[in-house]
């Protein structure tokens, strides 16, 4: 296993955000903390999180000051932004949108970025997963961690 992941803003934000399955995107990331695995991004995770959050205050679901606290609270976690390389790592995310007929680079960046780091990528972004299940055999669906219980079996669960 390598020792960084990459994690898109749709994961991130289940983090700070109060959604069904939050608590599956929390386990994960107390996991990686656990183990000691560097969660990072491409750089405009920032300006995706800052949006959504943004967009949760003009949709009336979060006060502005609930908005910058999971704003604080989210670049708490230990998320790190990779800003190197990013011309190709931009023209690699260009190559695989085109290949899974993204609508857009954006969630390609993480794509482009695990690849690039040849580590795992998780993700909580329907459609993309969608488009690259079964072909992508590094990238990996929120809800299908499992976190091992201790003194039990593997195969129980």
């Amino acid at each position: 296993m390598s020792d960084v992941v990459v994690v898109d803003a749709s994961l991130a934000l289940k983090w700070v955000l109060d959604e069904p399955d939050s608590n599956t995107a929390v386990m994960l990331l107390n996991s990686w903390t656990n183990e000691g695995i560097d969660v990072i991004a491409p750089a405009l995770f920032t300006y995706e999180v800052t949006n959504t959050l943004y967009r949760q205050v003009l949709k009336g679901k979060l006060t502005y000051d609930e908005a910058k606290q999971g704003f604080i609270d989210l670049f708490s976690s230990g998320i790190s932004l990779q800003f190197t390389l990013y011309k190709d790592i931009s023209k690699n995310a260009m190559e695989f949108a085109h290949h899974f007929n993204l609508p857009a680079t954006y969630d390609a960046h993480y794509l482009a970025l695990a690849q690039h780091k040849n580590c795992d990528y998780w993700t909580a972004d329907t459609r993309l997963w969608n488009a690259v299940k079964g072909k992508l055999t590094w990238v990996y669906w929120f809800n299908d961690y499992h976190p091992q219980l201790v003194g039990t079996d593997p195969g129980l669960q």
